[in-house]
């Protein structure tokens, strides 16, 4: 088997400044006459830039350097040399000859070994390409925050609460097992409602601590506005695969979540004045079937909630025919790697709101162990057949548990 090697293309606007000055060759000038001494420093000669470090884990904010190999290869994916980044995980030098790709392959992190991650650079310049960050995939515990309904199940016994672990709970005979939450934030956003939500209310209540927080019914006192999902795209498929999920912040940091699933799309509810922003994420995934390929689709889109519960008007794309025949033309390009390209792809005429194509690979063999290879692309693309020296061994013909994941973005 042929890698397929990776692409990421990195918009980079590069800003050169001439200093340009007068010379005065009159040697009997006075004094008055003569320009003063040019004491600007020259613009120094760009340099490409980058830096790796870890996805910050859920559980912390905190950023880690990552440890890369980087490739530079020529126009044909041929590995020209490799350096690597320094412990703080950056990388500042001329391009050598003839580079036009780089790639960063990471396989260890904190002196643990994870599954080997590769990014290439396309067509890159002398300029500073920001950051790559890769998967330390270490598992994350959040810590555990009780909640006493007690007080509230005694005075009000017919309603339901809403954002513990699960859906909503009735408190006339609460589930003691699931009365906690994973504490991913300081605050939780929670409310309650009546049998026929004439009476819904929120209530914001700081996580911290470690003894069980007692909740009350006067704690509640922010009215709720239901949201419109029936006015989102996808919720109009009646489908058991269909999603909603109803996230709700307070600046960053996210105060609940809320996820429907299947054609019941009623009675949900923000709260403007306790979280200043909300959103739906409305997908549906179906199983599609083309002739040599049996896969599963997913169309998403992403909506802002107004203060009203009125979700923003955003077309979703459709597996259409326009979209079946370039991935067929991608699918197909993969199988013959035609021309000294791994694979390539035009998405630019399925709609004009495309405006990037991820593609992750990932696989299994004797000699890279775990791999994971992820694909950033405009919407047309051409990919060579990269080589990575010692790096990463591309003569291996079996792979087992081979995955292929094609997100198209559009804006």
């Amino acid at each position: 088997m042929k890698y397929k090697g990776l692409f990421i293309a990195v918009g980079a606007a590069l800003t050169l400044a001439a200093c340009g000055g007068s010379s005065n060759d009159n040697s009997v000038a006075s004094k008055e006459q003569q320009p003063k001494p040019n004491t600007s420093k020259p613009t120094p000669d760009p340099v490409f830039s980058v830096t790796a470090r870890l996805v910050p884990s859920s559980c912390s904010n905190t950023t880690t350097p990552a440890v890369a190999e980087v490739v530079f290869h020529n126009a044909s994916g041929k590995a020209i040399s490799s350096v690597t980044t320094g412990q703080d995980g950056k990388l500042t030098q001329a391009l050598p000859e003839n580079t036009h790709h780089v790639s960063l392959i990471a396989n260890s992190a904190n002196n643990q070994q994870m599954p080997t991650q590769l990014f290439t650079l396309l067509d890159v310049t002398n300029t500073d390409y920001g950051i790559i960050t890769f998967d330390q995939q270490l598992p994350c515990e959040y810590p555990r925050k009780e909640f006493d309904l007690s007080a509230l199940s005694a005075s009000q016994p017919d309603y339901y609460i809403s954002g513990l672990i699960g859906d909503e709970m009735s408190l006339q005979d609460p589930v003691t097992d699931i009365t906690y939450i994973e504490a991913e934030s300081k605050n939780r956003l929670m409310h309650i409602s009546n049998e026929d939500y004439t009476d819904v209310r929120g209530g914001l209540f700081s996580l911290e601590g470690e003894s069980p927080l007692e909740l009350t019914d006067e704690a509640f006192d922010s009215p709720g506005v239901r949201v419109n999902l029936v006015d989102l795209p996808l919720s109009k498929i009646d489908s058991i695969n269909s999603r909603v999920l109803l996230t709700s912040f307070n600046d960053s940091e996210q105060l609940s979540a809320q996820l429907i699933a299947g054609p019941n799309y009623r009675h949900k509810y923000i709260f403007p004045e306790l979280a200043t922003t909300s959103y739906a994420y409305n997908s549906i995934s179906e199983r599609a079937v083309l002739p040599g390929f049996d896969m599963f689709t997913s169309s998403a889109t992403v909506h802002s909630i107004d203060d009203d519960g009125q979700p923003s008007e955003t077309a979703p794309l459709l597996y259409d025919a326009a979209l079946q025949n370039a991935f067929m033309q991608f699918a197909q390009s993969m199988a013959q790697q035609s021309n000294g390209n791994l694979f390539q792809y035009d998405f630019s005429n399925v709609d004009d709101r495309i405006n990037l194509i991820a593609i992750t690979l990932r696989w299994e063999d004797t000699v890279n162990g775990k791999v994971k290879w992820e694909v950033l692309s405009k919407p047309q693309a051409a990919i060579p057949n990269f080589e990575f020296g010692n790096a990463i061994d591309t003569t291996i013909n079996t792979v087992e548990s081979f995955e292929l994941n094609l997100d198209i973005t559009a804006f």
